[in-house]
């Protein structure tokens, strides 16, 4: 091949590259190896790990509750805040309604931590309003409430099932809690439930609940809850004039609202290395980099010298691969154990957030990576494109990104991870980019 067909051979490539997304694949880049002669190259990283931004946690897929004590990341809980509607139609209670329980239900799903923390529950009135237009509710806020604990049982420890069903009036449901509330709340929104001809009537009256846990375990449990489950709800059960077992539910329905707070006490109680550097932002000899889901902690990525090693070629080169490799400290980990995914956020030069150009492929099953293998102990995230525009100078980017634990509003989880730092560990655990490149 003459240098001026290889020259126009890798312009059209470089477009098809950067331009046809859904046809740039794995396959297209171990041709593109082949074809143009591959250089290989692995780059060292600067990272450490920093505070992680506000999420936005209205109405999430499913809600975090719990209280979960790490001895690196110290301590940290998960609340909800959420409306309860009417489930279907107004309710009708019949002549001279008596309340029997009140039992506010959570279907459960995965936990972290240890099942073996009891948990014990505090629930509470809402005095504010839960706004059901467009205001977004985050981490980090808060709603008013009465300090009037609701439990029929202060104090009584509840342990999390997520594996096993549960046995109700002969009937086998799907693992949840059963959490029983005091009768006079319960009688009180029977007495006021005449007025509520709409949702909006009832929410007057009855604004929401705000859920909290607190746990005496060393290391405690944060668990997942479905809160648009038919098996999580407010249930009344009662008797009146024409007899007794009825009952009545209401929900946290998809048409309310609900979120979660997530409070880490700023880390006070956090190991020192940690603390040194998402608190007194000292990033000298960095051994180890901390990732913590619920707006917890990020790593932030830089890529020194990377440009300027690709400038020598004056743009005329063409990134066929480039992989983020991170490699976790604690793969045997039995209760803190290492999220499932990890995701990234690139960093726009006016501070903005966005996904990098490699994160939009997801037509490509596997390209962008980030799954944990566990066989190797390390995650593998594809950076190709975005690295390509970073040494071009294309796309507006800054020259850092920030590493995040994939699903972090969802998910209790947290990671830490190998630096670059010479001598620390073996190359193969290093935090490291590895680049497949040609040049013309």
């Amino acid at each position: 091949m003459t240098h001026l067909k290889k020259a126009a051979f890798l312009l059209a490539l470089i477009v098809c590259l950067l331009s046809c997304k859904k046809e740039y694949n794995s396959i297209g880049l171990n041709m593109a190896d082949d074809l143009l002669g591959t250089t290989m190259e692995t780059f060292d990283v600067k990272a450490w790990s920093v505070l992680h931004d506000t999420i936005n946690t209205t109405n999430m897929s499913s809600q975090q509750l719990g209280e979960l004590h790490d001895p690196v990341f110290g301590k940290t809980t998960a609340s909800v805040y959420a409306q309860f509607l009417q489930s279907g139609s107004t309710p009708y209670f019949g002549e001279n309604p008596v309340i029997d329980s009140i039992v506010l239900t959570l279907q459960t799903a995965n936990y972290y931590g240890d099942t073996a923390a009891a948990l014990r529950f505090e629930v509470y009135e809402l005095n504010e309003d839960l706004s059901t237009t467009d205001d977004k509710y985050y981490n980090y806020s808060t709603t008013g409430h009465s300090y009037d604990n609701l439990l029929n049982s202060p104090g009584t420890g509840y342990h999390i099932r997520p594996n096993t069903p549960l046995t109700i009036n002969s009937e086998i449901l799907s693992p949840h809690l059963r959490i029983r509330l005091r009768p006079d709340f319960g009688q009180r929104l029977i007495d006021e439930s005449p007025d509520w001809y709409t949702d909006e009537d009832l929410l007057e009256d009855f604004k929401g609940l705000y859920i909290t846990v607190s746990s005496n375990h060393p290391t405690g449990c944060i668990f997942s809850c479905n809160m648009t489950s038919s098996l999580s709800g407010l249930t009344i059960y009662y008797h009146n004039t024409a007899g007794e077992g009825f009952n009545y539910t209401f929900r946290p329905s998809e048409s309310g609202i609900s979120y979660n707070n997530y409070n880490h006490y700023d880390y006070a109680d956090a190991n020192q290395d940690l603390r040194r550097q998402i608190i007194n932002h000292d990033t000298t000899n960095i051994s180890r980099v901390y990732l913590q889901s619920m707006a917890g902690v990020r790593a932030r990525i830089g890529f020194p010298g990377i440009r300027e090693r690709f400038a020598v070629f004056n743009n005329k080169v063409v990134i066929n691969r480039a992989e983020l490799v991170i490699s976790n400290c604690n793969p045997s980990e039995a209760i803190f154990t290492y999220p499932t995914g990890l995701s990234i956020q690139a960093v726009m030069k006016d501070g903005s957030l966005y996904y990098i150009p490699d994160d939009d492929l997801l037509s490509a099953d596997g390209y962008f990576g980030g799954t944990y293998d566990a066989s190797k102990g390390e995650y593998r995230i594809r950076i190709t494109q975005y690295l390509q525009q970073l040494i071009l100078n294309q796309g507006n980017y800054a020259d850092y990104i920030y590493l995040i634990v994939k699903g972090s509003g969802i998910h209790a989880t947290r990671l830490e991870f190998h630096s670059s730092t010479p001598d620390i560990v073996s190359e193969d655990k290093k935090l490291r980019v590895e680049v497949a490149y040609s040049t013309y």
